[in-house]
């Protein structure tokens, strides 16, 4: 039985962590919590997740980006059509400056996977809001089976 959300909390499942920090410290209502431990049950649930999620997209964004310049792949070509400047000096860096470049470059594209995934990575590394605390000693009578 899923626990009812926070606002945040939803905001956060929706729209990712930062948007659901943002809720945290912009909204008027605290639940009954200050804002900075609203933020703190956020980051405690979610944290670990968004972590991992953008690092391991991250990992494999540069490496996509590098193994692409390094075969090749006329990466100051690409980011001229979608509009960023490319400068003479910008051609004559390292394969790894110009996989970097493109890296940050595919920033955008890597958020809204980061945002869906993080709530299915805090699930899956146990981090489910807790039911509520059944008095100590009960033995959980309630008739129902998790």
């Amino acid at each position: 039985m899923r626990v009812l959300q926070s606002e945040a909390e939803a905001h956060t499942e929706k729209w990712g962590l930062e948007a659901g920090l943002w809720k945290v410290w912009s909204d008027k209502n605290a639940d009954g919590l200050t804002k900075g431990q609203q933020a703190k049950q956020l980051l405690a649930r979610y944290g670990s997740a968004y972590l991992l999620t953008s690092i391991s997209f991250a990992v494999v964004s540069m490496a996509a980006c590098y193994l692409a310049v390094d075969a090749g792949v006329d990466v100051a070509a690409l980011l001229e059509r979608i509009g960023l400047n490319v400068t003479s000096t910008s051609e004559t860096v390292g394969t790894f400056a110009i996989a970097y470049a493109a890296h940050k470059a595919l920033s955008p594209v890597r958020f809204p996977p980061t945002v869906a995934l993080t709530p299915v990575v805090a699930r899956w590394l146990g981090k489910e809001p807790a039911a509520p605390a059944a008095e100590p000693g009960s033995s959980g009578s309630g008739g129902g089976s998790e």
